[in-house]
């Protein structure tokens, strides 16, 4: 099978989106298909030989954060080529709707009559593009062949504006590369709780929830520490609010060509409030996500909580509390337990993705064969 992954958040680009295409590509690729990751320029960067690149990167200010948006003459044209000459079985667009792949790709593809799968990742509190342009976008929509989301909030989200049969599959991440390395979970009863900040350091990451959290924290574990990796226009912001928490939060800004070692560092907790990683009221693993108010934490492998920056900070607090606490008291043996079964979880996880992407495929193949219009659903 062929698959053309399409998105606009790609390497070296950091964050959950990123993390998630770029895997799914390789774990694909490992299963015999031929997945290629389609992006657009963002400056000289060594790209694997599965990736082709199209149009521009223009950063913008979007929904609380940073987002790409892609630039260039003729980019539906050069898509519509791009998908020809490379005979793709589906394209699966990352972003769903939203300018400028999430709207150019699906139409190039149809164009060339290959099926689309389009995953959403964003939470949004609200949308005046969405309220405003709601009808022509659920028609665009009404032809994907099927509509993935990573999170319940994210569905939440969405359908207060469009309609659609909605299906949830978490993002996911290399459990291999994210995992401490050298530190057990029950030396933070001696050593205290070391707590990661992994990402762009911008509103809608949660930074400011971690560093409200912290003064409880460090209440009952005096020796605690949080970490924050990463770079962003707001980071001198944090810094003059993190100020008054003295050598208890340590920035050591962007870390694209050491992520192992700063997660190495750290040790078992983390609290990657930034990089998009949350499950069901959370989120997987992704960018301008959702899972804003759901709160996920846990301590075995690695734990997270839901982003927040006010508001409900002490709920929010309170998972991220949580978090180190549960890091304070967790079991070496239980932890390794933890881990297997997180790694079997993502391969079948990556596994029900395959499967229902040939599923589609199979049902628009045995459409087109009747010649009927193969079915949105």
């Amino acid at each position: 099978m062929r698959v053309a992954l399409v998105a606009e958040d790609y390497y070296p680009q950091l964050g959950g989106v990123p993390e998630h295409v770029h895997n799914l590509a390789l774990q694909l690729n490992s299963w015999g298909h031929a997945a290629t990751v389609i992006s657009s320029h963002m400056g000289s960067y060594p790209d694997a030989a599965f990736v082709r690149r199209v149009g521009t990167s223009r950063v913008i200010y979007s929904n609380g954060g940073v987002s790409r948006i892609t630039t260039g003459w003729g980019l539906r044209r050069q898509l519509e080529a791009l998908f020809g000459e490379r005979r793709y079985d589906i394209v699966h667009v990352h972003g769903g709707l939203a300018p400028t792949f999430g709207l150019a790709a699906p139409i190039a593809a149809w164009r060339v009559g290959i099926p689309v799968v389009a995953t959403f990742h964003s939470w949004f509190a609200r949308s005046l593009a969405c309220r405003v342009f709601r009808r022509p976008l659920q028609r665009i929509l009404d032809r994907h062949a099927a509509t993935i989301a990573v999170s319940e909030p994210v569905v939440d989200a969405n359908s207060r504006y469009f309609r659609a049969d909605w299906e949830i599959i978490p993002n996911g991440v290399d459990l291999e590369f994210f995992r401490p390395n050298g530190r057990a979970p029950t030396d933070a009863l001696t050593e205290g709780p070391r707590l990661l900040f992994l990402g762009r350091i911008e509103p809608r990451n949660g930074l400011g929830t971690a560093l409200a959290a912290l003064p409880r924290i460090l209440a009952r574990y005096p020796n605690a520490v949080l970490t924050v990796a990463g770079d962003g226009p707001w980071r001198g912001y944090y810094e003059r609010r993190a100020r008054s928490l003295g050598a208890s939060v340590r920035f050591v800004g962007q870390v694209s060509d050491g992520v192992r070692h700063a997660y190495d560092r750290v040790g078992q907790s983390r609290v990657p409030l930034g990089d998009r990683r949350r499950r069901r009221g959370g989120d997987g693993a992704q960018g301008r996500s959702g899972g804003v108010g759901r709160h996920h934490a846990r301590a075995d492998c690695g734990s997270r909580a839901a982003p927040g920056d006010g508001g409900g900070g002490a709920r929010e607090g309170g998972a991220v509390r949580m978090a180190a606490h549960r890091a304070a008291r967790a079991g070496s043996v239980r932890a390794r337990a933890r881990c297997s079964t997180e790694r079997a979880a993502l391969r079948r996880h990556w596994a029900d993705l395959r499967d229902r992407v040939s599923e589609l495929l199979t049902r628009h193949d045995a459409a087109l064969r009747s010649g009927r219009t193969p079915s949105a659903r």
